[in-house]
């Protein structure tokens, strides 16, 4: 055996080792990331609470003459019993917190149970500290929750249920705050009112304060109502028609292409499926159904590489570096908790352009032995028809992906985490730091992901594994690789979609241009709903 030989089979050696201590050690972070997101609230439950403030809003739209046709476009975005929606939806969301408490009251019981030295001790401590912190700020979400529930069931014309529903906010609340609100509440709708005019004004100040949108509007209301302040509230009912309009206008932005684009996707999948078994019946009967339905896309890549490229690409590159390494180094020199809207804009940006920078330079440090790739490898090719597969593709994603995060909702009840980004947008008001999350969300990731996970990664496994089982092997990574368990079914079968879509175009533009219009779609939808709130 020649010295050089001996050499490199002693490198792949080391190589190997390293390679396997860091696996374990990503594997151990990958899985205890997921598990912490068990007990998080997904994004889905707060998007759905801004859309319903919205609705409610736009419903007290009263068309003009001119614009009385509007009326049934009002009826059809809004519904016909908004209140009765608005009502379960936060009822939804405060089962949600209550669950949220009772996991966080098991832990607690747990930590109590251990017995241990005095450093556990310690760190006993602190753990109780913050879960106790997390409780009671989930007890006031729910007293938030319960005073307007109560404003909902007054709307309703149920005054005796809602001033019940403030009574026992006022009794069971341990939130000073809670109790003084649900008592002026309930002076405000007691018959005859308890409201003394001397106090009206800081009970005003209150109701500005610790309300917003339509429940801000309906207690004043109600408040001028009782006062016989005429004058204000004609001006307040005035003011409320031109919020409703516009939020009936933002709700149409948000709704309407939705739909368009969920019809059109329904449509092709009805015209492709037709199409399918034409052809079924067409092709001769030694053919299977994965010959006909794998037409053009089950030719398989030719890698130059074997697993273990993929596997420190992976380990090395993407796990590791990108997502442990960077963010611990970049935790050490800035809290994002401490930055402005803006901040945090840019250190998202930052960071994840850092990740997608050092981990293409593994994956290129990693292949550059086998440079020259073949020209099916990494093919950018303009002259295709990547547009309409990728507009194409967006549209068949909308309706499958939709229905299956309806059904994977119903399996984690609101929990198991969502992208903290997707929060941040939605409360975001600072526009160059929304401008940064868009570059970041639309631009920056479809690049760098649909490049490693589609360009590299899907090919790569078609060296072992047939073309359809790489697809499904390469969306899976790409869902847990979000590090959200509520997000890995969903995200699994975009990642399946993309898949499809550049094995049957061979060309990284069509996933590029699918990727960024659902992130782009999804980012402007939050926008809207955050803007309206």
């Amino acid at each position: 055996m020649s010295l050089d030989r001996q050499n490199l089979e002693s490198f792949q050696l080391v190589r190997r080792i390293i390679l396997g201590i860091l696996t374990i050690f990503v594997s151990y972070k990958l899985i205890f990331s997921l598990i912490g997101t068990i007990d998080r609230p997904q994004i889905q439950g707060k998007f759905e609470l801004y859309q319903t403030n919205l609705v409610l809003v736009a419903a007290e739209w009263k068309p003009t003459t001119e614009l009385e046709g509007l009326g049934a476009l009002q009826t059809a975005i809004i519904g016909t019993d908004f209140l009765k929606a608005a009502t379960q939806q936060y009822e939804a969301a405060r089962s949600s917190d209550v669950q949220a408490i009772e996991k966080l009251n098991f832990s607690l019981a747990g930590l109590a149970a251990e017995s241990t030295d005095k450093d556990s001790k310690q760190s006993i401590a602190l753990q109780t500290n913050l879960i106790n912190k997390t409780i009671s700020a989930a007890q006031l979400e729910i007293d938030k929750i319960d005073l307007r529930i109560g404003i909902l069931q007054a709307a309703s014309k149920q005054p005796e249920q809602a001033i019940k529903t403030w009574q026992k906010v006022g009794t069971t609340s341990g939130q000073p705050t809670s109790k003084n609100i649900s008592a002026s509440l309930i002076d405000i709708w007691k018959q005859p009112s308890g409201i003394d005019r001397n106090n009206a004004p800081q009970i005003e100040a209150e109701i500005n304060t610790n309300f917003d949108g339509w429940f801000r509007d309906r207690i004043q209301a109600q408040l001028y109502t009782d006062l016989g302040e005429k004058t204000e509230l004609a001006s307040l009912l005035q003011a409320e028609q031109l919020k409703a309009q516009n939020a009936l206008i933002k709700l149409g932005l948000n709704t309407i292409p939705r739909v368009l684009f969920g019809l059109s996707g329904v449509g092709l999948i009805v015209f492709f499926t037709v199409r399918f078994i034409i052809l079924l019946f067409q092709r001769q009967k030694s053919q299977s159904i994965s010959d006909v339905l794998l037409t053009n896309i089950d030719t398989p890549w030719v890698s130059p590489w074997d697993w273990e490229i993929v596997w420190q690409v992976f380990m090395l590159g993407f796990f590791f570096v990108g997502q442990f390494l960077l963010p611990f180094i970049f935790g050490a020199l800035i809290s994002p908790g401490s930055l402005t809207m803006r901040g945090q804009g840019i250190y998202v940006f930052a960071s994840y352009a850092s990740m997608s920078i050092l981990t293409i330079g593994v994956l290129y440090l990693s292949i550059k032995s086998h440079l020259p790739l073949p020209p099916d490898w990494f093919k950018f090719n303009w002259k295709s028809n990547w547009l309409l597969w990728g507009i194409g593709g967006y549209l068949v994603a909308t309706p499958i992906v939709i229905v299956v995060s309806i059904l994977n909702e119903k399996i984690w009840q609101g929990q198991g985490g969502s992208n903290p980004l997707l929060q941040i947008v939605l409360e975001g008001k600072d526009s160059t730091a929304l401008l940064l999350f868009f570059l970041t969300a639309a631009v920056a990731a479809p690049l760098f992901e649909e490049f490693l996970f589609r360009g590299f990664l899907l090919p790569s496994l078609t060296r072992y594994v047939p073309v359809w089982a790489a697809i499904c092997l390469s969306g899976l990574l790409f869902g847990v690789a979000h590090l959200s368990l509520s997000e890995i079914i969903p995200l699994t079968t975009l990642g399946i979609i993309l898949g499809i879509v550049y094995a049957r175009t061979k060309n990284l533009l069509a996933p590029m241009l699918l990727h960024s219009l659902w992130n782009s779609t999804t980012l402007i939808s939050l926008y809207i709903l955050g803007s309206g709130n």
